[in-house]
């Protein structure tokens, strides 16, 4: 199947929430092979997440293909997984030279693609904002890596102003812990200030959902946040992040 075939199924036309879903992981070939994975997902339990309601958004920030998982089980139960990955693949095949390993991602999204697309999931369904948890979490590039560590940014997410006039006044994060990632803190405490309610559902942990205050994260608000916030990271020409960390100099120090 074409990869733009793949993405429309991941970000259909018809939901106001596809404008998000983020290309890059369908970009990185020109087909992407589809494979029927049945049920795989019936194993995840999303049963302290609330049935969908017109006013309640989730943002399922979970390690790796847990997160494409989680929005296939809630997919089944009338939310609409929208894929933000942005972290491109390790151009070759040896995956283990990438900071963040992107391919189980990919293939949760191959066996994943045919089950979603046979799946009934009304045109306003609310959303559930898929992450990749390792996204930027304690790695270091050395020479030779490729380094394709990624952040999100306010802009990859709808405005506050955009979710209320689409009746979302809730948003509930599914994640290990409970304190947000700092990137993802940016995002939130905007939300917050405009009157949504924003809840934590830590994966790891029992219990419902419990509303929280976002703390001010460094830089909130600031001109100069999202420049100092790329520093280190490494785009990638084709979008998204990832690139290959240049080996130390080998020429002499001069001395002799």
């Amino acid at each position: 199947m074409k990869s733009e075939e793949v993405y429309a199924i991941w970000a259909p036309s018809d939901s106001a929430w596809s404008p998000w879903a983020k290309p890059t992981l369908f970009a990185q070939t020109a087909n992407i092979e589809v494979m029927d994975g049945g049920t795989k997902w019936h194993s995840i339990d999303t049963n302290a997440v609330p049935a969908p309601q017109a006013d309640t958004a989730l943002i399922i920030d979970l390690p790796g293909p847990d997160s494409t998982l989680w929005g296939l089980a809630l997919a089944q139960r009338g939310y609409r997984p929208v894929p933000l990955y942005n972290a491109c693949l390790y151009p070759g095949i040896d995956r283990s030279k990438a900071l963040v390993d992107v391919t189980p991602i990919l293939d949760a999204v191959t066996w994943g693609t045919l089950p979603l697309q046979r799946t009934q999931i009304a045109a306003n369904a609310v959303p559930a904002f898929l992450l990749d948890a390792d996204r930027c979490r304690n790695r270091f590039p050395t020479g030779g890596r490729f380094d394709n560590r990624w952040v999100v940014f306010p802009q990859d997410f709808p405005s506050a102003n955009f979710l209320l006039s689409r009746g979302i006044r809730r948003v509930i994060l599914v994640q290990e812990d409970e304190k947000p990632q700092n990137d993802l803190a940016h995002v939130l405490l905007r939300w917050q200030e405009a009157g949504t309610r924003i809840l934590v559902l830590p994966f790891l942990a029992a219990g419902p959902p419990r509303e929280i205050t976002v703390a001010k994260p460094s830089g909130f608000r600031t001109l100069l946040y999202r420049t100092l916030a790329l520093m280190g990271f490494r785009r990638n020409s084709t979008g998204g992040f990832g690139s290959i960390v240049p080996e130390p100099s080998a020429a002499g120090s001069g001395f002799g």
